[in-house]
């Protein structure tokens, strides 16, 4: 056997020149271009019209016209929330919201006229506890308790037959024309229940002039004012969360 041997073409050796030596100031220099301009600063300023370079100027020198440009309101959404929260703290901040709020509903309920200010459970059950024998009244007990199991009727019929969603949509107003009409025929009966009387016509006046944005209370108001707008957020993300996940929805 012949061997057949593989040519190999000659190695060619390259000059290679080194860079002129630099010195200190200018590696100095070159390192600082690198970390503060890594882009030309004046790129954005080429091939542009004089209106456009002027903007781009304000812009550089004062950076909140390019904020204010590209503003967006979606930080406002607050969808960080909801992924902050985990669904056992909104169904818990959800449940006691709702018995808070349900005891205070009572008050109308049972017609209490004199009710605790306190929004404690056990405040609240004292107050009612209290009162059976001096304010509760069997009347406006008997009218609450049947309008509120028709509310609840007619949710359940929607609920089993979704074609019939107009009987539990059209519930709470025929629930208020048809408690007016019952107390304006037996009035004479009825006196026990509270009524609102005549309401004056026409429009609120301006309470423009009213705010006042000094004092002594005005840090208390702030801080209420933004407990009660985290609190009323997150209780509706509670509430929205809920239904979603009677729905299925993601």
């Amino acid at each position: 056997m012949h061997a057949e041997l593989v040519v190999m073409p000659p190695l060619q050796i390259h000059n290679v020149c080194l860079p002129p030596e630099q010195t200190t100031f200018r590696k100095l220099k070159h390192s600082l271009a690198e970390i503060f301009f890594p882009d030309d600063p004046l790129y954005r300023f080429k091939n542009q019209t004089w209106f456009r370079k002027f903007i781009l100027a304000l812009q550089f020198f004062f950076p909140v016209f390019q904020w204010g440009s590209e503003y967006n309101i979606s930080l406002l959404r607050l969808g960080f929330i909801i992924d902050f929260l985990s669904k056992a703290t909104l169904v818990g901040f959800m449940a006691g919201a709702a018995v808070i709020v349900s005891l205070q509903q009572l008050k109308g309920l049972l017609r209490i006229v004199h009710f605790t200010s306190k929004m404690g459970i056990v405040p609240v059950i004292s107050s009612i506890l209290n009162t059976i024998d001096v304010q509760w009244s069997w009347q406006t007990i008997v009218l609450g308790s049947g309008f509120l199991i028709f509310l609840l009727t007619t949710r359940h019929i929607s609920i089993r037959k979704p074609k019939l969603f107009w009987v539990s949509a059209a519930a709470p107003l025929t629930s208020v024309v048809l408690s007016t009409l019952l107390v304006f025929l037996l009035k004479s009966k009825t006196q026990e229940i509270p009524i609102i009387g005549r309401l004056p016509k026409g429009l609120n006046p301006p309470s423009l002039n009213m705010l006042c944005f000094s004092g002594p209370h005005l840090a208390v108001a702030i801080k209420t004012g933004i407990i009660t707008g985290i609190l009323s957020l997150t209780e509706g993300i509670a509430v929205g969360r809920t239904f979603a996940a009677l729905k299925n929805y993601q």
